[in-house]
């Protein structure tokens, strides 16, 4: 018996066998690609969330006058979202706008967002989450 011969026909056994298993690995190895991706896009999102709510709760707290409501606030958030160039809808709602000093003013911003991909291989209620993001902040 040639030993060449035996270790050759090995190698072009395992050559196939490598191709099975890398079939069989590549489609969680794109899941895991993809998710980490959206999950990067959903977190990017909310960041611009929290910002706005932030640039929100600080106009309330700081323009402590009876002119200040709740509508010029949420106009604000969406103002801001917008010019950030925000995809998403919106909700906006404000608690204690319009409140005397050292009274809390909250402000809260949430946003559907659905997995551009992986809503495709995930379904229902799953594919989508809800985005939010709160600031409290005092009136001076």
């Amino acid at each position: 018996m040639n030993p060449g011969a035996e270790i050759a026909r090995l190698i072009r056994g395992a050559r196939g066998s490598v191709a099975v298993e890398f079939a069989l690995f590549l489609p969680f190895f794109l899941i895991l690609v993809f998710g980490v991706v959206e999950l990067g896009g959903a977190w990017f999102q909310r960041q611009m969330l929290v910002s706005a709510s932030r640039e929100g709760a600080r106009l309330a707290s700081l323009l402590n006058d009876a002119s200040n409501s709740a509508a010029q606030v949420e106009q604000t958030v969406r103002n801001y979202l917008t010019q950030a160039g925000y995809p998403g809808q919106l909700n906006v709602t404000t608690v204690g706008a319009d409140g005397t000093s050292g009274t809390q003013v909250r402000v809260t911003v949430t946003s559907p967002y659905r997995f551009p991909v992986l809503s495709n291989l995930v379904p229902g209620e799953m594919a989508t989450v809800t985005l939010r993001a709160v600031t409290i902040m005092r009136h001076e």
